[in-house]
């Protein structure tokens, strides 16, 4: 297996494992199949081409079996900070290992992006994500009560979690 940083040829797979992820999980991400099938393929394209984003893909051969993203504020005192988000791993390679180092990926491109922190929101009831994100160093920051309404009228709670790398503070 090996990770790449997405470029913009690999758009239709990442649509296609977003999809996959959006269908498959719908109470992990604010996001809906709905909305984003219905979108063109540029879309995706413009979301991995974006400047302040990095989307990472975990392969084996051909085949993209996780996403994530990395995106650093561009807000001049907020950009000390990262957020991930999106992300999936195929559900035919799950319980494989291969969020690990997807996730060790993302976290050492933040450092070299000397970011602070990155934050993170988790479904309150996936504890396999939370235990994956807890694993890294993570901690629980706050509860965000109702933030997710889904289209049958059930909310979802989502845990806040940041990762703080002390060695970036001056003293």
């Amino acid at each position: 297996m090996h990770i790449i940083e997405l470029t913009k040829d690999y758009a239709p797979l990442y649509r296609e494992l977003r999809l996959q992820g959006l269908r498959e999980n719908p109470t992990s991400f604010g996001a809906s199949f709905e909305e984003e099938s219905e979108l063109p393929l540029s879309n995706f394209e413009e979301k991995i081409l974006h400047p302040h984003r990095i989307t990472f893909g975990a392969f084996e051969s051909d085949e993209l079996l996780s996403i994530l993203t990395l995106e650093k504020s561009n807000l001049k005192k907020m950009s000390h900070i990262s957020t991930l988000s999106g992300m999936y791993v195929h559900k035919a390679f799950r319980g494989q290992g291969i969020s690990k180092p997807i996730m060790a990926s993302a976290i050492m491109r933040a450092k070299e992006l000397k970011c602070e922190q990155i934050h993170l929101s988790v479904n309150i009831e996936n504890k396999i994500a939370k235990e994956l994100y807890t694993s890294f160093g993570f901690e629980i920051i706050g509860m965000e009560k109702e933030i997710i309404k889904m289209t049958n009228g059930k909310y979802i709670d989502e845990y806040r979690m940041a990762l703080y790398f002390d060695e970036w503070h001056e003293v």
